[in-house]
């Protein structure tokens, strides 16, 4: 398995707007979101991924096929993984753990990750990642009404 991020062209925006579809709806089960009847989709502004610099989305590949994405802020204080999300049939395969720590050895700085709320399974997936990854020098806090973990760390 050869795990690599691309950074998501603008020419290629049309399908990572699709698998976001996939990935608002696979969330949907756990965290409840609002689905726009009006015109079938779930409503999510990509656009600063593709207006501002401090915004990036990464496909996530393998050899050539994409095995889904990953969303991140970088921040002047802090570097944010907003979403990642992994295709049904590629999951279980470490593709996200691989493509999560090569971003963390791209980018060094102050991490913060917010788990999805209400996912117990998104939970435990960023808890172990990290501490794997930081050999269990991270903190962890449980915030707000959907007690959503929030993990920090530095790799700097």
């Amino acid at each position: 398995m050869k795990v690599k991020l691309e950074v998501v062209s603008l020419e290629k925006k049309k399908i990572l707007e699709r698998l976001m579809q996939l990935y608002l709806h696979d969330i949907s089960i756990d965290f409840p979101i609002d689905f726009n009847s009006t015109n079938g989709l779930y409503d999510y502004d990509l656009e600063p991924y593709f207006e501002n610099e401090n915004s990036k989305a990464y496909f996530i590949k393998n050899k050539d096929d994409i095995n889904g994405f990953i969303l991140v802020n970088f921040n002047e204080d802090k570097n944010i993984i907003q979403e990642i999300f992994i295709l049904n049939n590629y999951k279980r395969n470490s593709i996200g753990k691989t493509a999560v720590n090569e971003i963390f050895d791209m980018f060094k700085g102050k991490w913060e990750i917010k788990s999805l709320p209400c996912s117990k399974r998104a939970e435990t997936f960023w808890t172990n990642v990290v501490k794997d990854y930081t050999k269990n020098n991270f903190d962890i806090e449980h915030i707000g009404k959907f007690n959503r973990a929030v993990i920090t760390f530095k790799n700097e």
